[in-house]
């Protein structure tokens, strides 16, 4: 069975793996979750280059913990319209306040439901959650127009 785009959920964050995971099954899961929207496969090298630019930190012991796949993942969504430079001030930003959690959260929602054609609402009062959700959006928007277009 095939997931259209407007099915598309981004991984809830309870889902994602809590164990440790190597770069093979790191590649695995990112590829399985995010093929519905038809971007280009992750690669180790791509993941490598992450780690280079300082995305996310280095694995210990080669193993990837949730805080570095939900990185992946979101680069991986945002470098279809973002270059890696604004990509990585915002990682960075977000990384410092120590909200992956809630920000990864703030993401996947505003993508859904950009993706759904549901109204996002903006939150004025935080400027990180803006970017969060204007990011999300414009990506998915992207992807709706691409999909339409085909």
């Amino acid at each position: 069975m095939t997931t259209t785009l407007t099915e598309f959920k981004l991984v809830p964050w309870q889902q994602l793996p809590t164990m440790p995971i190597y770069m093979d099954q790191l590649l695995q899961f990112v590829n399985q979750r995010l093929a519905p929207l038809g971007l280009p496969a992750v690669t180790k090298t791509m993941v490598n280059s992450y780690v280079k630019q300082h995305f996310f930190s280095r694995p210990v012991n080669r193993q990837y913990q949730r805080n570095q796949i939900v990185a992946v993942l979101v680069v991986t969504i945002l470098k279809q319209d973002f270059s890696l430079n604004t990509i990585s001030r915002a990682i960075l930003a977000i990384r410092d306040s120590r909200l992956i959690e809630k920000r990864y959260v703030e993401f996947a929602m505003a993508f859904e439901q950009a993706i759904q054609a549901q109204p996002v609402l903006v939150s004025s009062a935080d400027k990180t959650t803006q970017v969060i959700q204007f990011a999300a959006q414009t990506v998915a928007y992207h992807l709706l127009t691409r999909e339409t277009l085909a």
